[in-house]
């Protein structure tokens, strides 16, 4: 196993060894500091925050998106990469996506991804 992920192993253990031992309540400043969330707003602003976040979510490349998250989650697996699988974080390139936000970065426009 990798050292970055046995000390992210560790690390997420002892915060959740620290709520659930201590019991304590702790305000939101807190959660970002143990990162158990990513940010923090005013109340006021919390819906207007999530519908940004959603839209901004949204508004990017969706095979880019599903491929994040499959990285994301092939990875915290712990084992190496098969070459196939590196091969993989490339294919993006061959994509219609690729090309539609290649051109609206040079253009300075935003794209409008088709999912191909």
């Amino acid at each position: 196993m990798p050292r970055w992920r046995r000390c992210s192993i560790w690390s997420a253990r002892a915060v959740t060894l620290e709520i659930l031992l201590e019991g304590r309540i702790f305000g939101a400043a807190e959660a970002k500091e143990k990162g158990l969330v990513t940010r923090v707003v005013p109340d006021d602003q919390v819906v207007g925050e999530a519908y940004g976040a959603a839209h901004r979510i949204a508004d990017g490349a969706p095979l880019v998106a599903r491929w994040h998250k499959k990285f994301v989650r092939r990875l915290e697996a712990g084992r190496p990469l098969d070459p196939a699988e590196t091969d993989e974080g490339f294919l993006c390139f061959d994509t219609k996506d690729f090309q539609i936000g290649y051109k609206a970065f040079l253009d300075k426009v935003k794209p409008e991804f088709e999912g191909r």
